[in-house]
């Protein structure tokens, strides 16, 4: 494949997935540099060592799942767990008048990397359980319970707004 055809090909990918794979990347860092080295690392693979596809929707879990792994090495090898999550730049990345809307998203950020990528999946792309299942190669009961915790986990974190009047 000469550089034109890579650049077409690229180009192609970066257009259909790129949006995607940069809000997962944003809210596992919570910022927009992290996200874009992540993203950067996840198309290189791609275009130069992505298995081949049955189709798009194998190939849109095959990313998923890169960006996420991607993600969890990145945190393992830096100091982001200790980020605070104040520091966090949601306002650049969300469009948002409603403090409300930015503390669940803070919140999202905050949470075990295993249950934030079946939450964002499920709330943020409206995938179903068994997509997330397929998608994060685990069980449709798996899922269910990573949601379920991850709720929780939100719930108790935000339950401020319940008793706001």
């Amino acid at each position: 494949m000469d550089n034109e055809q890579l650049k077409s090909k690229f180009e192609a990918k970066y257009n259909q997935y790129g949006k995607m794979l940069y809000k997962i990347a944003f809210l596992y860092f919570g910022n927009s540099y992290d996200a874009e080295d992540a993203m950067q690392e996840v198309f290189i693979r791609l275009m130069y060592n992505a298995p081949s596809f049955k189709d798009k929707s194998h190939e849109k879990a095959w990313l998923i799942r890169v960006m996420q792994n991607k993600c969890r090495d990145m945190l393992k090898a830096s100091d982001h767990k200790n980020a605070s999550i104040d520091e966090i730049e949601i306002s650049d990345f969300v469009k948002t008048e409603s403090d409300a809307q930015l503390d669940v998203i803070k919140q999202v950020v905050a949470l075990p990397a295993k249950y934030k990528t079946a939450v964002i999946l499920y709330y943020y792309y409206d995938y179903s359980v068994s997509e997330i299942s397929k998608t994060l190669q685990i069980s449709n009961s798996a899922v269910k319970m990573r949601l379920k915790r991850g709720r929780e986990i939100l719930k108790m974190e935000l339950e401020d707004y319940g008793n706001e009047t």
